[in-house]
């Protein structure tokens, strides 16, 4: 020990080894045999991992032993060279090594400084292991004084773990505590003001919320300067609050600045879309599949990704990638892919797939309809449905109606109602709900689950049926437009990009009239003509 503390390494080696080898378990011997190793590892330039571990290793057998807990400087050793090793393991790239290493000091208690319990939370939550994550990063917050470097971070972390669980209102309380002012954390206070924004957004957007995210876009601009993320939050900003133009003009702005920023992409595309910007807006719309957990391939089958590619003679698989609008409301491009000689297979849910009509003279004839869950599909290449404007270049809106082409089941007639009927949403607050005029019977509607093709089947009957619909922006809308129905449509101002931003007609469905805003104006519904709709 003398050795050791004067810095004479080899000679105390040379004896702790000699002790060593009369009693193998001497437990001083072994402890500071692992200081030891742990001190010449350290020294080296980057700190050897395999040397850190051998250190550990000795100094973990030490602490194995009962007459350990009298020797508080074991305990400390062993998190010191923990700490080290998991950090050498982090800096060679093994990240798993090192969350081992943490995982070690977690489970035996060791002190851990606020820089190793950061560097587990965020080990953890790689790894998808939510709820021990959080706990580390509740654990940092609540132990670290807000000016420690890691408190923040892991109040940013933690804050996207929340967001991510759509637990929005714990993660404002932690973005609505004061920040921390030091121009070394610049980037994370940036982050977190974004953050605070993009929450706020998704909440009911009172003034007061409104306020607070031009405080956060004005405070991101003073601490970071102009970015790619403050442009596209302050065009998310702007098509909140209905200005799709002004929205558009900023998100070419944030991709400008950051070309491969995937949210302001399809943010553009959506925007374009909305406005009629169709080559635009289709050629970025495939920039869904950058962010995170879309995942684009079905199975093994090779995906057409460009438009000059000669399909022609080629099987081709086309899927609707399980969402309730895409369908109906490009199911219409499928016979301009049959018609260039290709044969087209499109897997669908059995709810859709009672609503195509593939009967020879019938709007999608020679389409082979594959039931998503039942058949197997064999094809050449694959393109998801909402790709196929742009692989096609279909730029002009007088591409995109060609008549109903979606129809109810032959064997579900359709229901007869006293006087005038009207479909309405079945599920809508009392608020949403269109007035009618008095003698019109209100037919409720409800979509039924994608199993059911008789429920499906029956949904088109009963729209067939009415006199006309009166119906928000979505799926059932889309429907009745499908099968050409009459009837007027409510567009708020954050529909999606199927719905133009202005204007009474779309081209996507010439039978329907669209009235925007939040909620129906005053009897009586404009468009909605009932003696000339039926």
């Amino acid at each position: 020990m003398a050795h050791h503390s004067a810095g004479r390494l080899d000679d105390a080696e040379a004896l702790y080894a000699a002790i060593l080898d009369h009693i193998p378990d001497q437990i001083d011997a072994l402890h500071l045999t692992g200081v030891l190793t742990l001190q010449r590892a350290s020294g080296a330039k980057p700190p050897d991992p395999a040397r850190l571990a051998a250190g550990v290793a000795l100094i973990r057998r030490a602490y194995a032993q009962p007459a350990a807990a009298t020797v508080p400087d074991i305990a400390i050793n062993l998190g010191n060279g923990l700490s080290a090793l998991a950090g050498a393991h982090s800096r060679a790239g093994a990240q798993a090594k090192a969350l081992e290493a943490l995982l070690e000091m977690d489970d035996l208690g060791l002190p851990m400084r606020p820089a190793d319990r950061l560097m587990l939370a965020d080990g953890l939550a790689l790894v998808r292991a939510a709820t021990e994550a959080k706990r580390h990063y509740r654990a940092l917050l609540s132990a670290s004084p807000a000016t420690l470097p890691q408190a923040l971070p892991a109040r940013v972390n933690l804050v996207k773990m929340l967001m991510a669980q759509r637990q929005v209102a714990e993660a404002l309380s932690l973005l609505n505590e004061p920040l921390s002012t030091d121009p070394s954390h610049a980037h994370d206070q940036a982050t977190a003001l974004a953050l605070r924004a993009r929450l706020l957004m998704t909440t009911p957007m009172d003034e007061t919320a409104r306020a607070l995210i031009r405080l956060s876009l004005t405070d991101m601009e003073r601490i970071g300067g102009t970015s790619a993320e403050l442009h596209f939050l302050s065009g998310r900003f702007l098509q909140s609050q209905g200005d799709i133009a002004g929205a558009r003009a900023r998100y070419a702005q944030a991709l400008t600045l950051e070309p491969a920023h995937a949210e302001a992409r399809l943010a553009h595309a959506e925007a374009c879309l909305r406005l009629g910007a169709w080559r635009d807006g289709f050629a970025d719309l495939s920039w869904r599949w950058m962010l995170p957990m879309a995942g684009r391939l079905h199975g093994s089958i090779p995906l057409w990704e460009r438009a000059d590619q000669d399909m022609s003679g080629r099987r081709v698989l086309v899927w609707d990638e399980v969402e309730p609008d895409a369908l109906p409301h490009l199911a219409r491009l499928l016979p301009r892919l049959r018609d260039r000689g290709v044969t087209v297979v499109v897997e669908v849910s059995p709810g859709w797939a009672a609503l195509l009509p593939t009967g020879r003279g019938q709007a999608l004839a020679g389409v082979t309809i594959a039931t998503r869950g039942m058949d197997t599909v064999h094809a050449d290449f694959q393109v998801p449905l909402q790709e196929l404007p742009d692989r096609l270049s279909l730029w002009s809106a007088d591409d995109f109606w060609h008549g109903p082409y979606m129809t109810a089941p032959a064997d579900t007639p359709a229901p007869s109602f006293p006087g005038p009927a009207v479909g309405v949403p079945a599920d809508a607050l009392p608020s949403m709900r269109p007035p009618l005029p008095p003698g019109v019977t209100a037919v409720p509607l409800a979509l039924p689950p994608a199993d059911e093709p008789e429920g499906w089947g029956r949904l088109a009957a009963t729209l067939a049926g009415v006199d006309a619909v009166a119906l928000p922006a979505g799926p059932l809308a889309h429907l009745a437009g499908a099968l050409g129905r009459p009837g007027v449509v409510l567009v708020p101002t954050n529909a999606d990009w199927r719905w133009p931003a202005t204007g009474e007609r779309t081209p996507w469905y010439p039978s329907l009239r669209l009235v925007h805003g939040a909620v129906w104006p005053a009897a009586p519904i404009p468009g909605l003509d009932l003696e000339t709709s039926s």
